[in-house]
């Protein structure tokens, strides 16, 4: 009898299906969810918010990404910055000096020296920050509605610097721009505060919560906390470890002001 592959030990171990058509099966369902997802986000999210997209990582968030902009007749995506691009990081922006040094210095470059460093010998975390700021210039050149689409959101950046970059990037949606961004990092929440969050589990069934919803039931999330402020549009802040390293969805003890009902909607038009 032939040894068992190393693949099909691990699993029969997890309950991984091991019929190659329960696999394409599956991915037929996480395409079709992400339709779905997709397009109650693109009815919720209006033009000048900002969603964020978070769970585990593979559960699922690219792929909604993706799915989002099939929908979408103008968007925006952080380009890649090539590594034998050799203009200096100030020359790859267009338009006044003062517009380029907004814009940089909002996505967290605001130091001299990566400004003249040519672009393809930054760092990672500073490719990464330059490629925020040409997104966001050219959907500013649009001068209409578009979507800006960055998957990895603040993924390689130091925690530190990843707060800075999503607290700044909120004054750079615009009227007619809407942001949306992927993140396994789940405590961008309280810096990005975001108008739509969206939380896939790797198993279970996504939400999509607005600013006067619970995210108690979430694993990692708290009741929406009230501010002279934020009024009654506050989302909930992180507690505790990451959603990735905690249990799966769960339902929370209601708790005044909290919907704990896991759902899948569409925010009310009210």
């Amino acid at each position: 009898m032939s040894a068992i592959g190393a693949s099909s030990l691990i699993r029969a171990r997890f309950g991984i299906p091991i019929d190659h058509d329960a696999g394409r099966e599956r991915s037929v369902q996480l395409r079709a969810q992400a339709d779905a997802l997709a397009r109650q986000l693109d009815g919720t999210l209006r033009a000048g918010r900002l969603a964020l997209i978070t769970g585990p990582s593979g559960s699922g968030k690219s792929l909604l990404l993706r799915a989002l902009s099939r929908r979408l007749d103008r968007w925006v995506a952080a380009p890649p910055i090539d590594h034998a691009n050799k203009a200096p990081t100030i020359e790859l922006l267009a338009g006044s000096i003062e517009d380029r040094l907004r814009l940089l210095g909002a996505c967290g470059l605001a130091d001299a020296h990566p400004l003249v460093t040519p672009a393809g010998q930054l760092s990672d975390g500073q490719k990464a920050r330059l490629a925020l700021a040409l997104a966001f210039e050219q959907a500013e050149s649009i001068g209409e509605r578009c979507t800006v689409l960055v998957d990895e959101f603040c993924s390689t950046l130091d925690r530190t610097t990843a707060a800075s970059v999503a607290a700044s990037v909120r004054r750079l949606v615009r009227p007619t721009c809407r942001f949306v961004c992927a993140s396994a990092n789940d405590d961008l929440i309280e810096h990005l505060r975001p108008d739509v969050l969206v939380y896939v589990p790797l198993e279970g069934t996504p939400e999509i919560l607005t600013r006067n919803d619970s995210c108690a039931h979430i694993p990692g999330r708290s009741c929406p906390s009230m501010s002279e402020n934020d009024s009654n549009e506050t989302i909930g802040t992180p507690q505790g470890p990451s959603v990735s390293a905690r249990a799966p969805l769960m339902t929370m003890p209601a708790s005044p002001g909290c919907i704990t009902e896991p759902r899948l909607r569409r925010r009310s038009s009210a």
